[in-house]
Formats: structure tokens, C-alpha cells, sequence
């Protein structure tokens, strides 16, 4: 049986981390003109910071967090859209009233004050 919430736990460590990543990817392009560097080179930043970034800040395991390295290399982003329907509850279906008891409304009254 797969562990969904351990699954949106990975998911969610990996978005973090691909912003990180991917703003340190774009630095180094700067730096190296050879395509076939800078793929390997995307590999091994995207492995590192997710990893480092999982077991910082999340209290995964370290084969969770190769996990989230992995992913933060693939694209959190795209994974997170594709199962998004299926794992998360979307914005669009959650109940979007909010009522407000009347003992807890707040009015305002006109007052002058004198001065």
C-alpha cells in the first residue's frame, strides 16, 4: 500500500528545494558554456541541495531524502501537477464560505469627539 502521506511529504520538501536549486543552476549557467557539464552538473546540485535541504529542514529518512533529490532534479513542479487531482484536495473543491456568527460581527458606531 503506498504511504500518501509520506508521497505529499517528498512532494513538498522537493518544490522547496527545486526553487533553491534551480536559482543556483542559474548562476553556474553564468559561469559554463559547455552543455554536457552543465547537465551533470544540474544532476549533481539538484541531487545535493535536495538532499541536504531534506535532511536540514524535514524529518525524512536519508533514502526519503535521496527521494527528494531525485524529484527536485525531474521537476517538483510538474510532479506536484500531475498528481495533484489525485493525492491533494484542490483548491477549487473546498468549501469557499465563511460565515460569521452574529455575536462576533463588529459595528461601528459614529462618535464625535470633542476636542
Amino acid at each position: 500500500m503506498l504511504d500518501l502521506d509520506l508521497i505529499k511529504v517528498i512532494l513538498v520538501v522537493a518544490i522547496a528545494s527545486s526553487i533553491i536549486s534551480t536559482a543556483l543552476i542559474q548562476k553556474i549557467k553564468e559561469m559554463i558554456n559547455n552543455k554536457k557539464a552543465l547537465s551533470i552538473i544540474s544532476i549533481v546540485v539538484s541531487l545535493i541541495v535536495g538532499f541536504v535541504f531534506s535532511i536540514s529542514f524535514s524529518d525524512l529518512s536519508w533514502q526519503s531524502s535521496i527521494w527528494v533529490g531525485v524529484i527536485t532534479y525531474i521537476g517538483a513542479d510538474a510532479i506536484y501537477k500531475a498528481f495533484e487531482d489525485k493525492i491533494f484536495k484542490s483548491f477549487g473543491s473546498m468549501n469557499k464560505n465563511v460565515s460569521v456568527p452574529i455575536e462576533n460581527e463588529i459595528t461601528f458606531e459614529d462618535s464625535k469627539d470633542e476636542i
